[in-house]
């Protein structure tokens, strides 16, 4: 007899003796998918948010700028305030969720279109903060953006309404 994985194993008796089945894994609830994928899209948006809202010279100073550019983009605060206004309405849909399913769907274009524009402007060279930064944030939101589409295709029952 042989076995092509865990799941085929035979029935293993209790101690009663009558045969038990062994346990499949749970498939995770798509309602817990969409929430743990608003979490990761909130994470983001503030690991990118606050540093460019509080202090932005810093920021791009720290991820390679030079001292004098990165005091002459001063200005791009206010990305750090779209950012943070994005985490917010993150945790507004995780409080209330009935609104989801366009705030899923626009998250996950929010972060693939951040994705691609780092792997595009990586492609042709024209960065110009530290390769790490570059290598790290690309990551970042590639990962998030998968993961929010993935989301998004298993809790698509629940985005349509099927569910509660």
């Amino acid at each position: 007899m042989t076995f092509e994985s865990p799941t085929d194993l035979p029935p293993l008796p209790d101690e009663v003796g009558s045969i038990q089945q062994p346990l499949a894994k749970p498939k995770r609830d798509p309602a817990s998918v969409l929430t743990s994928a608003m979490v990761v899209y909130v994470i983001i948006n503030l690991l990118f948010a606050i540093p460019l809202l509080i202090a932005p010279a810093a920021f791009f100073d720290a991820i390679g700028f030079s001292s004098i550019v990165a005091g002459q983009l001063d200005g791009l605060r206010w990305v750090g305030a779209v950012l943070l206004a994005w985490a917010v309405s993150g945790f507004l849909v995780l409080a209330r969720p009935e609104g989801r399913a366009i705030f899923v769907t626009t998250g996950a274009l929010q972060l693939t279109f951040g994705a691609l524009a780092f792997v595009y402007s990586w492609s042709i060279s024209e960065y110009e903060w530290s390769l790490w930064y570059q290598v790290v944030a690309t990551m970042v939101l590639v990962a998030g953006a998968a993961y929010m589409l993935w989301a998004r295709l298993r809790g698509r029952s629940i985005l349509k309404g099927e569910e509660a």
